[in-house]
């Protein structure tokens, strides 16, 4: 038998061998720094947040648009608290997060995925006409004047950054009382409390308290708000939303049909995330 390969100087090919393995894709999900309403302040010590100005989200992406359009999580009230729960870059539990920051996140999150614009139709509260408003997220700003030390003063109030919460003297009842700032948690438990009975006032005043003259029972926080002078009971109510650090969806309305002019809340319906 010939060796042509010998023959006509021919090499001999090396043994085969396996293709190369395939570049495998990754993608990385882009991430933005929001500010936060609250500055960190109103957290306690051990909380991600603590004294954190600012907090690490991802943009939005198309698996988070399936956590939107999960019927279950939005029958059962989730849906915002996972989809937060997913988006933040550091681990913290939505339902500690505070309504002011909750709202700024969600805020940035539909800037980032669908743009600033916010179409939505009012309904004219005088005529019902419905009305077109185009709201730019981008004009929202932030209700600061917790940090007021001017607004404080003027009214005692004095930030006790143990607990943390607001502490006030009330004139009429002559005693000190503690009141914090809700929590994602806390106002779904308000809500759920609401739901079942009418004492609306009662209710809020026993959840937002959290000490009476350093006792923090909520049997004897109960009790206080029960025989709360209604004098004391309207004075922080009325300063309560005043300490509220939160952002601030308002825009001056005109009907176009009836031409009331009034400025109105922006309401976070449920085209918020699903724009047309």
């Amino acid at each position: 038998m010939r060796n042509n390969q010998r023959r006509t100087g021919t090499p001999t090919p090396p043994p085969s061998s396996p293709p190369p393995p395939a570049a495998t894709m990754s993608y990385v999900v882009p991430t933005e720094f929001v500010e936060l309403p609250s500055r960190g302040a109103f957290y306690p010590e051990g909380h991600p947040l603590h004294n954190q100005k600012t907090v690490e989200i991802k943009f939005m992406t198309a698996k988070d648009e399936d956590i939107l359009a999960s019927t279950a999580l939005i029958k059962n009230g989730l849906v915002i608290d996972r989809l937060l729960e997913n988006l933040l870059v550091p681990e913290v539990d939505p339902l500690t997060l505070l309504i002011g920051d909750k709202n700024a996140l969600m805020v940035a999150a539909r800037i980032s995925a669908y743009g600033a614009d916010y179409g939505l139709n009012i309904r004219c509260p005088l005529c019902v006409a419905e009305n077109k408003i185009d709201y730019d997220l981008r004009s929202v700003s932030y209700l600061e004047e917790c940090f007021d030390e001017a607004l404080l003063t003027d009214n005692s109030v004095v930030l006790n950054t143990a607990w943390p919460c607001y502490e006030l003297g009330l004139p009429v009842a002559k005693t000190q009382v503690g009141f914090k700032l809700f929590t994602s948690e806390d106002e779904k438990r308000l809500a759920a409390k609401q739901d079942e009975q009418t004492a609306h006032v009662t209710s809020m005043l026993a959840a937002v308290i959290c000490h009476v003259d350093g006792n923090d029972d909520q049997e004897v926080i109960d009790q206080f708000v029960a025989a709360m002078p209604a004098a004391d009971s309207r004075l922080l109510r009325k300063l309560y939303p005043k300490l509220v650090p939160n952002v601030e969806l308002k825009f001056d309305f005109k009907c176009e049909a009836c031409h009331l002019e009034k400025t109105m809340e922006v309401p976070l319906t449920a085209e918020f995330f699903w724009p047309e």
